[in-house]
Parts: C-alpha cells; sequence; structure tokens
C-alpha cells in the first residue's frame, strides 16, 4: 500500500527546511557583527590561544544564533500556516535578536562588560546620558535604521524561500556546518586543557562573548578522576605569586615633552598636622591614602598606581625618567630611608633652587621646619597631610580642590603641570587635577577593589561582598552596591593594564 505524504506535512517539511537555511545565515551576520569583541579585546599573544580565539569565535556565535532558532522559530515554522507571517514574525525575531548583539558589542567595547541584569544599572545610565542629547532627527535615523535592517531580514527570507531547491542541492553547507560545529567541540576542548594546565593566555579570553560559559577541568575532568583538584589549587597559588612579579610598568609606551623651568614640590606625611600651617593653600573634602608606612607612600606617589600592581614591578617610575631626559632637576627625601642630613639637602633645595621636581615623605617635626610662605612665592606645591580625626587631605596652590583626590592622581599631576600632555592613562590610574574628567576614584588594598564617591567608600572583596563608608560620618551605611561605578572603575583598571 502506498502512503502520500499529506499537504500540510509537505508544507511543514519545507517550512523547517527553510527555517535552518534562514537561521545559517543569520550566523554569517551575527559572526560578522560579534567580530567587534575580538577588536575590544587584546590580541591573542600565542598560537594556541590564537586557535582558541577563533574557534570560540565561530563556535560559540553559531551555537547561541541556532539556540535561539530553536527556541523561538523552529516552534512557529510547525505552528504557523501562512508563510507570510512565518517569514514576518521570524524576520522581526531575527531582527532583534541581531539588534541586541549589536548592543552588548558596543557596550562590551566601551565597559568591557555584557549585557546582564548585574550591568542593568550602567545600561541605564548610559543610555540616559547619550539619549538625553538625542533630538528628533537622531530618534528618526535610528527608527528608520532597524526599518532598514527589518527590511533586509524580510528579503533575506524571501530570497532563501524561492531558492531552498537549489540551496539544498549546494553540495557546500554541510562542510560549513560541520565545521562550525567541530568549532565549538574544540574550543571547549582546548578550554578544558588550557583549564587543566592553568595556561592563562586562553583562561583570560573566558568573558569576551556573551552567553559564554565554556568548559572546565575542575566540572569535566575531575568529575572522571583525571584531576586532582588540590594539586591544582597549589598549582594555581604557585602561578599566582609567579605572575604577581611579572607587571610590565608602563604597560604603554609614554612621549611627551617637559619644561625644566619648572618647579614642583610635592610633601606627604603619615603624621597628624596642623592644617593652620597651610595658609594660602586651598585644600579638597578628601584624598584617598591606603598606605601606613612611609617608603610605601613615597612609592605609590611616585608611580601612581594600585597598591597591588605596585608590588608587581620593579621598574622605575615614568615621571623620573621623563623629567631626567630633559635635565629637570630630582630630589627625593623619605623619613626612615634617609638620614637627617639628606634631609638638610633636600630642604635647602626645594628652597633654593629656581625649577625641579622635589618630593619627600617627612615626620611632622621636619614639616615645621618648611617655610612654606617663602615656597609658595616660588615653586607650585602639592601637600597630602592628615587631620586630627584622621583623614587626608591634598592642599595645593594650583590644581581644582573641589575634587577628591588620590595618591595615583599625584604624578600625572606633577607631569601635566610640567607640560607633558601624554594620557595619564598611559601611566597610571590616577587623573591630572588640573582638569580631572571623573569624580571617583578607584584602587585596591589587599585583594579588595577601592571605590570613592564622595562622600561613599565602597570596599569589594574577592569574593563578591562588600561594605560602604560614609566618609564624611565615619560610620558604615547600609545600601546597594553601585553596580555603575563597580563596572566603570573595573573597566578603568582593565584599560590601564592592558597592552
Amino acid at each position: 500500500m502506498i502512503y502520500n505524504e499529506s499537504p500540510r506535512r509537505k508544507q511543514i517539511t519545507k517550512q523547517v527546511s527553510w527555517g535552518h537555511y534562514f537561521a545559517f545565515a543569520n550566523i554569517l551576520m551575527a559572526s560578522a557583527i560579534s567580530s567587534v569583541y575580538l577588536f575590544s579585546s587584546p590580541l591573542a599573544d600565542t598560537p594556541i590561544s590564537f586557535i582558541y580565539l577563533i574557534t570560540t569565535w565561530l563556535g560559540h556565535t553559531s551555537f547561541i544564533t541556532f539556540l535561539g532558532f530553536i527556541i523561538l522559530i523552529l516552534p512557529l515554522c510547525y505552528k504557523i500556516t501562512n508563510f507570510r507571517i512565518l517569514r514576518a514574525s521570524a524576520s522581526i525575531i531575527a531582527a532583534l535578536g541581531l539588534a541586541l548583539l549589536a548592543f552588548d558589542a558596543l557596550l562590551y567595547n566601551k565597559t568591557g562588560f555584557h549585557l546582564t541584569f548585574s550591568s542593568a544599572e550602567l545600561v541605564r545610565t548610559e543610555a540616559q546620558g547619550q539619549m538625553g542629547a538625542f533630538g528628533w532627527l537622531q530618534w528618526f535615523y535610528l527608527v528608520l535604521l532597524f526599518i532598514i535592517w527589518l527590511i533586509f531580514q524580510l528579503v533575506l527570507a524571501n530570497a532563501i524561500f524561492k531558492r531552498i531547491g537549489r540551496f539544498q542541492r549546494t553540495k557546500v553547507t554541510p562542510y560549513i556546518i560541520a565545521s562550525l560545529v567541530a568549532c565549538f567541540i574544540s574550543s571547549h576542548a582546548i578550554h578544558v586543557w588550557a583549564d587543566a594546565r592553568l595556561y592563562t593566555p586562553v583562561l583570560k579570553q573566558d568573558n569576551m562573548f556573551p552567553l559564554s560559559y565554556a568548559a572546565t577541568a575542575k566540572t569535566l575532568m575531575a568529575r572522571y578522576g583525571l584531576v586532582d583538584l588540590e594539586e591544582r589549587q597549589q598549582q594555581e597559588k604557585l602561578q599566582y605569586n609567579s605572575d604577581s612579579k611579572r607587571f610590565n610598568y608602563p604597560p604603554k609606551q609614554v612621549y611627551c615633552s617637559v619644561d625644566n623651568t619648572i618647579k614642583v614640590v610635592v610633601l606627604a606625611s603619615l603624621d597628624t598636622l596642623n592644617f593652620i600651617e597651610f595658609e594660602g593653600l586651598s585644600n579638597n573634602q578628601y584624598h584617598l591614602n591606603l598606605q601606613t608606612k612611609p617608603n610605601l607612600l613615597a612609592r605609590q606617589l611616585l608611580y601612581g598606581i594600585p597598591n597591588n600592581l605596585l608590588q608587581m614591578t620593579m621598574n622605575p617610575p615614568v615621571a623620573n625618567e621623563l623629567l631626567n631626559a630633559f635635565d629637570v632637576n630630582i630630589g627625593t627625601y623619605v623619613i626612615g630611608e634617609n638620614s637627617s642630613d639628606e634631609f638638610s639637602t633636600f630642604s635647602d633645595s626645594i628652597s633654593n633652587s629656581n625649577s625641579g621636581f622635589y618630593m619627600g615623605v617627612l615626620s611632622s617635626e621636619e614639616f615645621a621646619t618648611i617655610d612654606l610662605r617663602t615656597l609658595l612665592q616660588s615653586s607650585k606645591i602639592l601637600i597630602v597631610a592628615k587631620a586630627n580625626n584622621g583623614e587626608f587631605r591634598l592642599f595645593s596652590n594650583f590644581v581644582d580642590n573641589k575634587q577628591v583626590s588620590s595618591n595615583e592622581d599625584i604624578i600625572p599631576t606633577v607631569l601635566n603641570q610640567f607640560g607633558c600632555l601624554a594620557p595619564p592613562i598611559r601611566f597610571s590610574t590616577g587623573q591630572a587635577l588640573q582638569a580631572p574628567t571623573r569624580k571617583w576614584l578607584v584602587t585596591t588594598q589587599d585583594s579588595n577593589l577601592i571605590m570613592l564617591k564622595y562622600p561613599l567608600l565602597t570596599k569589594v572583596g574577592k569574593d563578591g561582598s562588600y561594605e560602604v563608608l560614609d566618609i564624611s560620618s565615619q560610620s558604615k551605611v547600609l545600601v546597594d552596591l553601585d553596580t555603575n561605578l563597580l563596572s566603570r572603575s573595573i573597566k578603568h583598571l582593565k584599560d590601564f593594564s592592558d597592552k
């Protein structure tokens, strides 16, 4: 007996086949859009990491696109009988999906984060700032752009339907699909190996693509006894300690000229000082200093980088190399490291010289011997001083003292005063206080991330725990974590440390 296939079954078969080719076309477009992630991240620097980068880009993009087809479009191929409605519905879904992918790619390029619930506040803030500047013409162009993109999807859907017979006879498509599947599998296999070996060039790409969750040795190989987790943890600690000494400072080359006729004096103290002594200098609301030892304070003032990075480099400060290159006199003094005779020499230099860069971390007694009134007449001055309540403030006669500051801001401010126009992000995480570009600060302390947006100081631990302190009242406050500030802070540190 011969059974004829029903018209409805033939229609479903054709619609499902059309859906697969429509999904394949959108995979190609999604791969093109997701290439933005590749250009927004540091280039892979080893052959294995480069292979992983390419395979995970093609494999993961294909996977999430095809997964979207299975969840959102394939059911419509079975339910909808009118093919025009099916094409219109699938085109709208595809247009929205690729627009969302493009938005996520732009967000990653700008902030280093993907579109998630945790980044929702960041997206809202960024969107408000951008949309506030939109006029009716910009909104018109934005809507027109989406309409054009939707029309393109409709034309694509119709073209595939008319040529589906030709596509089914094509021999190339199965090979392309097999290659994408191979990319997906091999990318996970490489990541499993990299996770077992703690191969950093691969592991640092973990968060590059949206909705990415690569297989790991801990969850896969340990299940079958192929990896000893305790031995792996010891290896991870050893590798971390080894890598911790390898930060290349500065991460980017610095080129600028300086004026060797300028005189800048930076003085700091961990002792409590009487602010009345600083008549003629304006002060800000708060200066963030987390150092408790004079030598570490001096080192951070000279380098302008967070404490964790400070411990990773043995390279000389950029400021010293630049100023030496232009024959600028440099004098430094640190209590506990230099003798009293050296302090006398330092004190004489800042009083009698007409130009140069002088930086000293002094005791309260040594501070009292400095004639600030005379020094004000010939020098640009920055003073980091602590009051009776334990708070530090920045005193100066040439910077914007409405801005809260940190130790990392000092050297960008000094070099800017000498006429160096190199962007501070090339050598420091701070900013030049003559023209500050942000009203928040970020640094590190031990394994914690420290963020300050006056008057709230937030400490975020490695485990995600956090506490918020109101520095104006020196009391803890129960408020939600500012995810917008957290995202910006991490992105700022990442931009600095990336080559």
